[in-house]
């Protein structure tokens, strides 16, 4: 299990080992990524199964949360669309890459 910080409750992952192999190469994709507990909780259901997983892609990251910083135990690329670094008084703050900036 694990503790959503979305539904603010512990939540459960069920994947039947008949869904993983240990052939099968596993791209983790996501709607946010706050804490990182449920791609982690995924990332161990992925591991225990001996498949292999690839990387973690998430629509929003929240960087302010420690969410990166808890999957990068395992040694997986973790690539989001969107990154807030903050959000205040009704005021998102995102990042921004360089590569944006020539556009």
């Amino acid at each position: 299990g694990y503790n959503s910080k979305t539904i603010g409750q512990d939540r459960q992952l069920l994947v039947s080992k008949d869904h993983i192999d240990e052939e099968d190469r596993v791209l983790i994709v996501d709607d946010f990524l706050s804490s990182g507990s449920s791609q982690e909780a995924l990332l161990r259901i992925v591991s225990e199964a001996g498949a292999t997983a690839v990387g973690v892609g998430v629509v929003l990251e929240k960087e302010y949360e420690a969410g990166r910083v808890s999957l990068s135990g395992y040694e997986v690329p973790v690539e989001s669309v969107v990154r807030i670094i903050s959000v205040s008084e009704g005021v998102i703050q995102l990042h921004e890459d360089t590569g944006y900036a020539k556009m």
